[in-house]
């Protein structure tokens, strides 16, 4: 859904392009029209909110952007962490929470200084790293 709402997007900024006094396309029928296209192609249907399309437009991020913006590790930090934990278990040393949790406090620290508590991330920062990635783990 959010690829065909980022193809929905680049047809609705083209349309804006246009110079003014030339006929534009709404964003409902922008919407309205990649919603066939994606039934007629596929055979599902699926519904684009014409108002999504326009916040998207104005800047708004998406969900999972604005939960990445949340996060304490950052996709490469991420990467490396979870790396670490799958060679640990193949060599036999599985890392436990309180390991996990040390590992990434101190990578955080490094790149945050000051700017991270310092308790470090919170009791379930491990639970839910695992429940994440828990496809690799």
């Amino acid at each position: 859904k959010e690829e065909l709402l980022q193809r929905a997007l680049m047809a609705y900024r083209a349309e804006q392009e246009k110079p003014p006094g030339v006929s534009r396309r709404s964003s409902r029928d922008i919407c309205t029209d990649f919603e066939k296209v994606y039934h007629s192609t596929t055979g599902k249907h699926i519904s684009l909110c014409h108002v999504t399309l326009l916040r998207r437009h104005n800047g708004h991020k998406s969900r999972l952007e604005a939960g990445q913006d949340q996060e304490w590790l950052l996709p490469e930090e991420t990467k490396i962490i979870v790396d670490y934990l799958v060679n640990s278990a193949q060599q036999g040393f599985p890392l436990s929470h309180q390991r996990l949790k040390y590992e990434v406090d101190n990578i955080l620290r490094a790149r945050l200084g000051d700017g991270f508590p310092e308790e470090g991330v919170g009791k379930r920062f491990t639970e839910r790293l695992v429940k994440k990635h828990g496809d690799r783990l």
